[in-house]
């Protein structure tokens, strides 16, 4: 009895624990630390440093104070003719900082922009684990570790 019972919180506390995060994000500030970008927990003080970052390249950033609402942001600014990355931001920012309608502080002819906005988990573009493999991973070892303790 007792090993069924532990075999279903182990399961449970392996499905529950992505729920109970806050949203995480990739993390990078240029087109070189992109390429393996870190991680960060929204919070209201990540959410502010990057949109202390962002009002260095852009103009309009609103300034939120404090909230619970977060997104995760991939802005890059690229030269169309070659496709040369001249910045990248990949962070966390509040659901209001519409990353995709920031204006440039400095326009500069031929650049071009692709942005993504989002609310889910690493839905930021770039190369790591989403929490749907851990729990994927998670449930086969309870799955072994129901079979060795029967």
């Amino acid at each position: 009895m007792w090993k069924k019972i532990v075999f279903f919180l182990v399961l449970v506390a392996f499905v529950a624990v992505p729920f109970a995060n806050s949203l995480s994000c990739n993390k990078c500030t240029s087109p070189s630390g992109c390429k393996s970008p870190s991680s960060e927990t929204c919070s209201n003080s990540t959410a502010n440093a990057n949109k202390n970052f962002l009002e260095g390249y852009h103009s309009n950033v609103p300034t939120v104070n404090g909230s619970l609402s977060f997104s995760c942001a991939n802005l890059t600014y690229y030269h169309a003719a070659n496709y040369t990355h001249t910045f990248e931001f990949l962070g966390c920012v509040f659901n209001e900082t519409n990353v995709c309608n920031l204006a440039l502080t400095n326009t500069v002819s031929g650049w071009s922009r692709k942005c993504v906005q989002c609310g889910t988990d690493y839905c930021n573009p770039a190369g790591t684990y989403s929490s749907s493999v851990y729990t994927i991973v998670g449930s086969a070892i309870a799955v072994l570790l129901a079979k060795v303790l029967s």
